[in-house]
């Protein structure tokens, strides 16, 4: 009966009609409503950028990466060497294995030059494992009309947006060349300046044939087979002299010559068969390392640097045989290459290297857990994982942080509204305070007089929750024609050009919305309950003597 008493009075307080006081009221009450309803619809518009960033990103980027930390030396069981290439493939059918995995497979991602009719240009390449059926089935689906798929060889897909933009068409040839072969083509530069050996140790070459000729013979090894035998003390002195060449400023060429002759020609493991000291090698072993020592003589220098630059700096011919559609918000790389040649304009064509092993997930949202659980006994060791959330942690957290700052700026709005009425009661108390004096000496006691002005702050409190979420959830399900109608007067700041999409994108979240009514609630209670405590604590009979 009090409680209904209190609530009743405090209506009556806030009856507009009764002094301006109550407009002023009822303007908090407008100011705490259209507070929550902006801080409900910005960030519901937060939240529908950052799904549809996660979106974007999840529609090319691998949910997780599996990166070597270094290639190891292996062997198998038979023996023999196990290669980088069957590393990394061996890794990758372990990750498929697993019951979390949708795909997995290697990852090999690099910047190009590209040569268009527009020019010279940087664009982002991807290698593409055309053996995988399952990553090229879904990868044709993206063809567009016309396209064919890809094969080994050097042929390339180009994006929707990227062929556009340049004017290629499928059957055009783009002549495609790494930056790293720029890095490399420098020191190849360099190496012209350099005398060539036959300058730098004509002599040497010399004697060293000559000691060849004079004691490499024809014997049999003590096992009976036919060989040929130099001295140990002699053939280290030939190898000592040639190995010392390569302390000099030579070509990468000769560099290569120098070292096939140090271990392969003169190589042997026989040395220490023969008591006398005699090294034997195959038979034919001193006619290979005489005509070696003449190439090496008889070097075009001219010929082995334009061949070496031609290897290196000229571009690769790539037959564009299709054109994949993509987004231009997320467009992906600029063109898909056999894993084979990306490998080649990589720079690691030979070694079979890649960058990592990309992995996509049945639930992508899940692959901080998967990473630490299902897949923590296979990516670990020589290799280490990063999931696509880390990956992309800087982008994420621009978004988190701005999210962060709209909502403590608009929250100002709230609190503007909360001092109102906070003020508007310190007003009401002071005014009333001799009904409060009449209340205390009719035996209302300080809690019964706190809720009366209280109920005041929660009215407005629960009113303002209320109202301001009715707004959002008309102002949300409206927020194409806003826009539009905004677009219509000439004042448009989200364009589609800019942004990717029709309208603004949201996301209703039931609990964050609550969290922004609750606290707005809170507040205006708060307001109102300090003024109320104070008044409640006033002298009944001071405020009684001035009636």
């Amino acid at each position: 009966m009090v409680k209904n008493f209190s609530l009743r009075l405090a209506l009556r307080y806030l009856n507009p009609i009764r002094t301006h006081v109550s407009v002023i009221t009822l303007i908090s009450l407008a100011g705490v409503a259209i507070g929550v309803m902006v801080l409900i619809v910005v960030l519901s518009v937060m939240d529908g950028f950052e799904d549809l960033v996660k979106k974007r990103v999840l529609g090319r980027a691998p949910h997780i990466t599996s990166y070597p930390q270094a290639w190891q030396y292996k062997l198998d069981a038979d023996g023999e060497e196990v290669t980088i290439e069957d590393q990394w493939r061996g890794h990758m059918e372990e990750l498929r294995s697993q019951p979390c995995v949708e795909n997995a497979y290697p990852l090999v991602e690099d910047h190009v030059i590209l040569e268009t009719d527009d020019g010279v240009v940087v664009s982002r390449m991807k290698g593409i494992d055309t053996a995988n059926k399952e990553a090229m089935k879904d990868f044709n689906r993206l063809l567009k009309a016309g396209s064919k798929p890809m094969g080994e060889g050097y042929f390339a897909t180009v994006s929707s947006v990227y062929a556009k933009q340049y004017g290629i068409q499928v059957g055009d040839t783009i002549e495609v060349m790494s930056n790293r072969n720029l890095k490399q083509l420098k020191p190849l530069l360099d190496q012209q300046e350099f005398k060539p050996l036959k300058e730098q140790f004509p002599e040497q070459i010399e004697v060293v044939i000559s000691e060849l000729k004079k004691h490499m013979i024809l014997s049999a090894n003590p096992k009976g087979e036919v060989r040929e035998k130099m001295l140990n003390p002699q053939a280290q002195l030939i190898k000592k002299e040639v190995r010392s060449w390569l302390a000099a400023e030579i070509r990468n060429g000769e560099h290569e010559l120098v070292n096939k002759f140090i271990g392969d020609v003169l190589h042997t493991e026989e040395h220490d068969q023969d008591e006398k000291g005699y090294n034997y090698y195959r038979e034919g072993t001193k006619q290979d390392a005489i005509e070696l020592m003449e190439e090496i003589k008889g070097l075009n220098i001219h010929k082995m640097d334009k061949e070496a630059i031609t290897n290196v700096a000229l571009p690769k011919d790539v037959v564009v045989s299709g054109i994949y559609q993509t987004d231009p918000f997320a467009p992906g790389p600029d063109l898909f290459t056999p894993m084979l040649l990306a490998q080649e304009l990589y720079g690691a064509g030979d070694t079979g290297e890649i960058q990592g092993i990309a992995v996509t997930l049945k639930d992508p949202y899940e692959a901080a857990m998967h990473l630490e659980k299902s897949l923590g006994g296979i990516i670990t060791g020589n290799w280490k994982g990063q999931t696509w959330m880390e990956h992309h942690k800087q982008q994420f957290s621009l978004i988190s942080t701005q999210k962060t700052m709209m909502t403590i700026a608009l929250s100002f709005i709230i609190l503007i509204a909360v001092f109102s009425i906070g003020a508007v009661m310190f007003t009401i108390t002071y005014q009333k305070k001799r009904e409060i004096g009449v209340m205390k000496a009719l035996g209302a006691t300080p809690g019964q007089v706190t809720r009366v002005f209280t109920f005041q702050g929660v009215i407005v409190g629960i009113l303002g929750a209320i109202i301001g979420l009715l707004l959002a959830l008309l102002v949300l399900a409206n927020l194409g024609g806003i826009q539009g109608a905004f677009a219509s007067m000439g004042f448009n700041p989200f364009p589609k050009d800019f942004y990717g999409v029709e309208t603004l994108p949201h996301i209703f979240d039931p609990e964050q919305v609550s969290y922004v009514c609750v606290g707005a609630f809170i507040l205006c209670m708060f307001a109102a309950f300090v003024p109320a405590w104070i008044a409640s604590r006033a002298d009944a009979a001071k405020s009684l003597r001035n009636m």
